[in-house]
């Protein structure tokens, strides 16, 4: 799980910002709140703004990061990192501080992260929580690395000041139950770009083959589609084998069977359905990963072409300990202010991110929010408080003159 994201000179984030996924002592909706021996933390964490607020940066930063540690500098010419849309603030010569505090497959509490200036890491580090206090496992300045635990294996680690101590360790000591846990940890955090119509267009034609091998998860992805389009009596593929799937460059066209007048059936290709359905039949594989196996899910605009409804029915997903059983996290961007209410959620699961005159973002979280040095009550009119402006993070719109 998550606990805390901390990221610096990022973007429009000059200072340092924390997104913080420890629960509160707040007593609303507990059922929202994973608890474990560790502690307690949230599940999901939505984050409202204006347009070029900088809440898309927010996640962005954390896939930045993710990216650098997955990718080794001799593929980094194939990847999709963008060194030349992350240097911030203003292009300046500040490093870029990205961390993670995360609670691992271990069950053991780790905070990782790293400084970089103009892709070259100037330092590097990997703490490990026991009872209250992080020890360290490894520090680096440039390229020095000192290890606590001293290990041969380490001197194998050809670093150079663009490629990152995690990477290269944890695929040269395979058992090194600190390095592998945390490495994996990003290799299973996931971050999708709803908002980016070229990723729309790939997940849009993206079917797993599950579809096609496992009974099971097809029943599932069909209980699933129709809970929000009951019409939808069943999911047909073609072709409706993996082998002849592979005689098809890898092409797989899926068929939906609805149920009409007089309960005369019908079946009509998917591209036909509306786009929330399609979204949410693309999203399944994500959800029910994320669900069960207990990972990170970072999503931005995840309302894109859903109805508020439907957007709840998301969230409700996350927050129902009987269909979050390995205590998922959901964190993503919105303008969907009808579930911006009490109902929905605890005000430490709602965040805001803000721009000032000089171009600079923040993000706080409404249980932190002070009006007048009053913190905001649990039975606040949330969304009409936000709109209003009480809590700021909205649009500064000024008259438009037609000349």
């Amino acid at each position: 799980m998550l606990i805390r994201f901390s990221f610096k000179n990022f973007k429009s984030f000059k200072n340092e910002n924390c997104l913080d996924m420890e629960a509160t002592s707040l007593k609303e909706h507990e059922y929202n709140v994973a608890k474990l021996d560790s502690g307690e933390y949230l599940k999901v964490s939505a984050i409202y703004g204006a347009n070029a607020s900088g809440k898309t940066n927010v996640l962005q930063a954390f896939d930045y990061m993710k990216k650098r540690i997955l990718v080794s500098d001799d593929s980094k010419k194939n990847s999709p990192i963008d060194e030349e849309n992350v240097y911030s603030f203003m292009i300046n010569n500040d490093p870029i501080a990205l961390e993670v505090e995360i609670l691992a497959k271990n069950n053991k509490i780790y905070k990782y992260g790293f400084e970089l200036v103009k892709d070259n890491i100037i330092s590097e580090w990997l703490y490990e929580k026991r009872v209250n206090k992080f020890y360290s496992i490894f520090e680096r300045e440039n390229n020095n690395i000192k290890m606590m635990k001293d290990n041969k294996l380490s001197k194998l680690a050809n670093i150079d000041e663009r490629t990152l101590f995690l990477n290269i360790y944890s695929k040269i000591d395979k058992d090194n139950e600190d390095f592998n846990n945390v490495y994996d940890w990003f290799v299973n955090s996931t971050y999708l770009d709803l908002g980016n119509p070229d990723f729309e267009g790939i997940i849009d034609k993206r079917v797993s083959l599950k579809i096609l091998t496992d009974e099971n998860y097809k029943k599932e992805l069909l209980k699933f589609i129709k809970t929000f389009d009951a019409g939808i009596e069943d999911i047909n593929t073609i072709p409706d084998s993996v082998e002849a799937v592979k005689n098809n460059n890898g092409i797989v066209n899926i068929k939906v069977t609805h149920k009409g007048e007089n309960g005369e059936e019908k079946t009509f290709p998917f591209y036909l359905e509306s786009n929330g359905t399609r979204k949410m039949f693309y999203l399944f594989d994500f959800f029910i990963d994320v669900l069960k196996n207990g990972m990170v899910l970072f999503v931005d605009e995840l309302d894109v072409k859903l109805h508020p409804l439907l957007t709840r029915y998301i969230i409700n997903l996350f927050h129902n300990s009987d269909t979050n059983k390995g205590n998922g996290q959901l964190i993503y961007s919105t303008h969907d202010t009808v579930n911006l209410n009490k109902d929905t959620f605890r005000r430490d699961e709602i965040w805001f991110a803000e721009k000032d005159k000089d171009g600079i973002s923040t993000i706080y979280s409404l249980a932190d929010y002070k009006i007048n040095d009053v913190k905001v009550r649990n039975d606040a009119t949330y969304n009409k408080d936000y709109l209003s402006g009480r809590y700021g993070a909205i649009p500064i719109l000024e008259n438009f003159v037609k000349f």
